[in-house]
């Protein structure tokens, strides 16, 4: 799909009456140089401005047309500007498919139809501001300022492509793009596009749910190979968030905690807010990803310095100490009162001495940290005077461009950093960073891109192509047998009838457990159906009387008693992600301790081991204030044995749940203790 003459048109034609004029405004007022024709079908031409009444009276096929119609209209519109040669078009119009209604879905193909092969931004989308060009199909007012070289934002919400125009954290802007409905473009398609544009320095998207994860994928690792860093804002994390975007757009979010995982693999970037989102753009458009984690704040203040450190803990973020040589040099040249450190307080003694500022400032840059931050909050220029701060300021200015080590300047609060310093600033290369936690998130995000990239990690979505009709839920007995075909341990066991369970039990020796024996009861201590540690024929008779009364199969198990913890171990099937394995806490300790993580295939030793570093169980693991250190290496192999069988099963595979699996003293292994296996029903196991 050639999106360039929709994105960067050499001819307009706006469609419409308000939101027309202000297309047409707005164009001229970024000083776009081409045609611009107004099509409405009543209005009457008057000196200085042609009004047509269709497209059948161009002078010429327009590349892009912007239709700020009704929805009835657009669908008409699109296929009269189609076949005179169209380029490209902005769909304005709402009441598609984001109603998630038989109406709204069927004006959605009746508008692919009659675009026919013309490429559209919408429907329900605010089109797209060019500011390398010039150009813009966008019934809004123009924000920011024309750029030759900047950042390429990409919105699925129109509101929020305005709020980032309109943001005063000097960004430089070189494309807004709003995608909406996603119908015929998506946030891929316009990635992919703009990754060819030398100009573009970076890519921020504000998304609520991508169409395609392949091509998502695709594009993310195109990123990298061009050094084009990405970073992302992806709602829903919370179940109102998901609840509102179905009502938004009408798009699945998909599964938060693995986008995440998704994120870190492919090296985007993600962030909690458009002001994050606007500090860590602005990190890449002047620098890129930081090359290491040595990073230094400095400035004159205590307070600052203690919320840096405060701030950066909870980021995991550290700042390593000054080496010995710049330290000493430090110290003999501040007052004897100042502590050498980083974050580093040097106080306001020298504040007036703008010679002796400069030596400090060429010391730590001396120190060749990846990126060193002066931290320091002007006052309002409406009402003070501000020439002490922009001197001590000038002087680190000349300082970073002497050594041209990475810099940045850090306000505290995002008002406190004026806009002439924040200008000058970028033009030489310096960083202007607002606010404090977006800073601090920033530099955080630009450190873990440059070490995804630096270690590339694939991601794997195995496509489901199952039908199911039917579906089949295994016993306890057949899903273990099942499993232990896989590679995975399971007990000694025996299904029986209530009459012979005593015989049984001294054939696998006690202690031993009994469980009910059905594909129909999931839950089984819900219906009094478990009975453990049973240690003789009396212990057995009386746990009989209960379970006789919900089954008449029972399951005979040896009793494991040497469990060190319990895991729960498990695959679920997610509709964009397809097979995903889920570790955590398991058994009793499931719900108490709410440990668990989901981790997308490939998964490889280190990545497993890597995610169960993550989990609160993994001090049980390796043996809690002197207790017993479990088979971690078992575990392992049991998760990657199971990768296998559902990487086999994908395609028809609806549900795995091992829960618990006991982890053993290290040397004896895993055991699975439960096992539930929810199939497709006219299929067969593949066994690994």
């Amino acid at each position: 799909m050639n999106l360039t003459k929709l994105l960067r048109p050499k001819s307009l034609a706006v469609v419409g009456g308000y939101w027309a004029d202000i297309v047409l405004e707005q164009n001229r007022k970024l000083g776009f140089k081409g045609p611009i024709w107004h099509i409405h079908p009543s209005r009457k031409s008057k000196k200085g401005h042609e009004y047509f009444q269709n497209s059948s009276q161009l002078p010429e096929s327009p590349d892009c047309a912007f239709l700020g119609v009704s929805r009835d209209l657009t669908v008409e519109t699109i296929a009269d500007l189609a076949s005179v040669g169209l380029g490209g078009a902005v769909c304005f119009a709402s009441r598609f498919s984001e109603t998630n209604t038989e109406v709204g879905l069927e004006y959605t193909n009746r508008l692919i139809k009659s675009a026919e092969d013309v490429p559209f931004l919408g429907p329900n989308c605010y089109g797209f501001i060019n500011y390398l060009d010039r150009v813009a199909g966008w019934p809004d007012q123009i924000g920011s300022e024309p750029v030759e070289r900047g950042v390429a934002l990409i919105c699925q919400s129109g509101t929020i492509g305005n709020t980032l125009n309109y943001n005063l954290r000097s960004l430089p802007i070189g494309y807004i793009v709003s995608v909406g409905n996603q119908t015929c473009i998506t946030i891929e398609d316009v990635a992919k596009y703009v990754l060819e544009d030398h100009r573009v320095t970076a890519i921020g998207i504000y998304v609520e749910g991508f169409k395609n994860l392949e091509s998502l994928i695709n594009v993310l690792k195109k990123a990298r190979q061009k050094k084009i860093p990405v970073a992302i804002v992806k709602t829903g994390r919370s179940e109102s968030a998901v609840k509102t975007i179905k009502s938004h757009t009408g798009v699945l979010s998909g599964s938060d905690e693995l986008y995440d995982t998704l994120f870190d693999r492919l090296g985007a970037a993600r962030c909690n807010s458009l002001a994050e989102l606007c500090e860590t753009l602005k990190i890449f458009h002047t620098i890129g990803p930081l090359d290491g984690n040595k990073v230094t704040v400095m400035g004159p203040s205590g307070g600052d310095m203690a919320m840096t450190a405060d701030l950066s803990n909870d980021l995991g973020l550290t700042f390593p100490p000054f080496p010995k040589n710049i330290a000493k040099q430090l110290g003999e040249i501040l007052d004897e009162n100042v502590t050498i450190s980083n974050p580093f307080d040097f106080q306001v003694f020298s504040w007036t001495n703008l010679e002796l500022m400069r030596k400090t400032f060429d010391l730590v840059l001396k120190a060749e940290f990846n990126l060193t931050c002066l931290m320091l909050d002007c006052p309002n220029t409406d009402l003070c005077e501000i020439s002490s701060f922009e001197s001590v300021i000038e002087q680190f200015l000349i300082s970073s461009q002497s050594t041209k080590a990475p810099t940045a300047i850090i306000a505290s609060l995002p008002e406190t950093l004026p806009k002439h310093i924040r200008k000058k600033c970028l033009s030489l290369g310096v960083i202007p960073l607002q606010g404090l936690q977006e800073a601090l998130s920033a530099i955080n995000n630009a450190i873990l891109i440059k070490e995804a990239w630096e270690h590339p990690q694939d991601v794997k979505i195995i496509k489901s192509s199952k039908s199911v009709s039917s579906s089949k839920t295994y016993t306890e007995y057949e899903a273990k047998k099942i499993l232990q075909l896989a590679g995975i341990h399971i007990p000694r066991s025996i299904v029986t009838t209530v009459p012979d369970v005593i015989e049984t039990s001294e054939k696998i020796g006690y202690p031993v457990v009994l469980k009910v024996s059905s594909d129909n009861i999931l839950h089984k201590s819900d219906v009094h159906g478990v009975a453990l540690n049973l240690n003789n024929q009396e212990e057995i008779s009386k746990a009989l009387e209960k379970i006789s009364k919900v089954s008449s199969e029972v399951l005979v198990e040896e009793m494991i008693t040497d469990s060190v913890v319990e895991m729960i171990v498990g695959v679920k099937v997610d509709e964009q992600f397809g097979p995903v394995i889920v570790l955590g806490a398991g058994g009793n300790l499931t719900e108490l301790l709410e440990d668990s993580i989901s981790l997308l295939l490939p998964l490889s030793k280190a990545d497993i081991l890597k995610a169960i570093k993550k989990l609160k169980v993994d001090k049980l693991l390796d043996g809690y204030r002197g207790g017993t250190e479990g088979d971690k290496d078992a575990l392992v192999k049991a998760i990657i044995n199971l990768v296998n069988f559902s990487e086999k099963n994908a395609d028809n595979l609806l549900e795995l749940d091992i829960n618990p699996l006991a982890v053993r003293p290290k040397g004896k292994g895993v055991i699975a203790l439960d096992a539930l296996i929810h199939y497709v029903g006219d299929k067969e196991i593949i066994n690994v």
